[in-house]
């Protein structure tokens, strides 16, 4: 299922703004609010949220610059990479927003984290914080506001994300940040 739609189902169907009255599987639970851990849209989001965050991971741990020396990539390259890198961290820390948003306290991981054993759950607070040193982190990294290609990245995309992550900072910290 797409990231988007899923995205959408869950926070349009329990609302009044829409209703899906086809007989998709747990569709009928999202619009009258009675779904449970079980509902198969709910597993598919939380699942879509950790292959992005996943397929983030994978980009960053292969474009170290480690590899990139071992691999002889010259310096023009590597500052495409930089922004691609950039982009690739938003979107793991707008993923991490959606799974903060949706359903709180969520594990954590990051391109240096071992998959021996599963990771331990992380406090909204500690998502929190993670996404925030995410984004204050490659603002400067992105391309001016409206400079990117359409559909890229750009510091308007991280000013847009640190916003509403600061706007519901009290419902996530217990702390309000309105004025960041």
């Amino acid at each position: 299922s797409q990231y988007w739609r899923l995205y959408w189902q869950m926070q349009t169907l329990p609302t009044d703004d829409a209703v899906i009255a086809w007989g998709d599987q747990a569709l009928s639970e999202l619009n009258t609010q009675l779904w449970s851990s079980s509902n198969g849209f709910l597993n598919a989001m939380y699942y879509r949220i950790y292959f992005q965050v996943a397929m983030a991971n994978v980009l960053l741990r292969e474009t170290s610059n480690s590899k990139l020396d071992a691999r002889g990539v010259p310096a023009g390259v590597r500052t495409e990479i930089a922004t691609y890198r950039a982009e690739a961290r938003f979107l793991r820390a707008l993923s991490y927003y959606h799974g903060l948003d949706l359903f709180g306290n969520i594990p954590l991981v990051d391109e240096n984290t071992t998959v021996s054993e599963p990771p331990a759950q992380a406090t909204r607070a500690q998502i929190y914080a993670f996404i925030v040193s995410e984004l204050t982190a490659i603002r400067n990294d992105l391309p001016a506001i409206g400079a990117a290609e359409y559909g890229r990245v750009d510091q308007g995309s991280v000013a847009m994300l640190l916003a509403k992550v600061y706007m519901n900072a009290g419902v996530y910290t217990g702390t309000t940040r309105y004025t960041e």
